[in-house]
């Protein structure tokens, strides 16, 4: 609860907690107002030249209003909230009074002198980890309401600027990340199909493209987690979502022309077509993937790219011609422009390329090789191209 006529008229902020050992550190432990946690606390951030020991490092908006969308949203049974603790280390203990609770064995009454924090030049109460989350939750003049949803807190008291450092590094930076293929795979599956596609439409189609048996991708994309399983059964999965979903992308942002398909099934079909078309040109690099390097990041990405630019072509023609046949038309064209072999050397090689300006390169070569040899309307094209996505 917040205070505003304690004794000598100071405003402060009282909270519970119980004392808990973590590991080789002592702390207070409990939970509180987000917004209240917001108030106590203030981040410390590093600048190199004019705080040279600060702790955190710069602020990223967008996560800080994800984070505050996340907590201020409706609850919803089906799909609860939960936040990791925030760490906090008191760095001026006259800024705190921690006193037992009568009755109540094992908890403490922390109480915080609000003034003495807010009006300091120095930070007095150290955000160690969740400044993110914390950043909002006291509300803001773009109405943003104050966040009273209550979230659980470690609270350090003492420690020195050398062991908050040390515990920032073992938080952010030797903990294992999440796999973002595996998080791509959790989002698509928790997420109803049409928002899915509203909000995450190359998600939606890269993830369709492993799921549907028409699909060259069929059980050939890693969704994240273990290996396990497919080696068991002498499966490979050369390409992980996430690789495919940047590939997507790409090619939605290289193509002009796919976006007058308004329908994303006939837009999914259009794309499935190119990497059937991709799988029976490159036949041999596509069975052998071991030997070749067009299933890995620099193929995938450098075909998404000229996926674009096939796609155009065929939706320009008149009539428009989308089938696997008119896209292998092409493709055939720029087969030999570069050798895909792992160990290939030479001005030909793509051995030792890698990043998206080598992909960039690769693609726009491909692309100097394709020659047009010179109907159905976009919405008739649309209509028979929905009605062969199969779902």
């Amino acid at each position: 609860m917040v205070s505003a006529d304690g004794s000598d008229g100071r405003r402060t902020i009282v909270m519970r907690a119980i004392r808990s050992r973590n590991l080789d550190t002592d702390c207070l432990r409990g939970s509180a107002p987000l917004q209240h946690l917001n108030r106590i606390s203030r981040a410390d951030v590093f600048d190199q030249d004019q705080n040279t020991k600060g702790l955190q490092r710069n602020l990223s908006p967008s996560h800080a209003l994800a984070a505050y969308e996340y907590a201020a949203r409706p609850a919803d049974s089906e799909w609860p909230r939960a936040f990791p603790e925030v760490v906090l280390n008191v760095r001026d203990e006259q800024v705190i009074d921690i006193s037992p609770i009568p009755n109540e064995p094992g908890w403490y009454s922390l109480t915080f002198d609000l003034d003495a924090i807010q009006r300091a030049r120095y930070v007095k109460v150290s955000r160690i980890d969740g400044n993110h989350r914390l950043h909002h939750a006291d509300g803001d003049d773009k109405r943003r309401q104050p966040l009273e949803i209550e979230a659980p807190f470690q609270i350090h008291v003492g420690l020195t600027s050398e062991q908050e450092a040390k515990l920032f590094i073992d938080i952010n930076a030797n903990q294992k990340g999440l796999n973002t293929s595996h998080l791509s795979w959790l989002q698509s599956r928790l997420t109803e199909e049409e928002r899915e596609i509203k909000d995450h439409l190359e998600r939606w189609i890269a993830t369709r493209l492993n799921d549907d048996q028409q699909s060259p991708w069929y059980g050939r994309i890693h969704m994240g987690g273990s290996k396990e399983g497919a080696r068991a059964q002498g499966h490979t999965r050369p390409v992980n979502l996430k690789s495919l979903e940047n590939g997507v992308k790409r090619t939605l942002g290289k193509s002009q022309y796919i976006h007058d398909l308004t329908d994303p099934k006939a837009q999914y079909v259009v794309i499935r077509s190119f990497w059937e078309a991709v799988r029976r040109v490159f036949a041999e690099e596509w069975a052998k993937e071991r030997e070749h390097l067009l299933l890995k990041n620099i193929g995938v990405m450098s075909f998404s790219i000229l996926g674009g630019t096939v796609i155009d072509r065929c939706l320009a023609s008149s009539p428009p011609r989308v089938s696997v046949d008119a896209m292998t038309q092409y493709l055939v064209q720029c087969a030999g422009t570069w050798d895909w072999n792992s160990d290939a050397i030479g001005d030909r090689a793509v051995s030792g390329m890698s990043g998206n300006r080598a992909a960039l390169v690769i693609a726009g070569a491909m692309a100097g090789d394709l020659q047009d040899d010179s109907g159905l309307s976009v919405l008739e094209l649309q209509a028979n191209l929905a009605s062969q996505s199969g779902f």
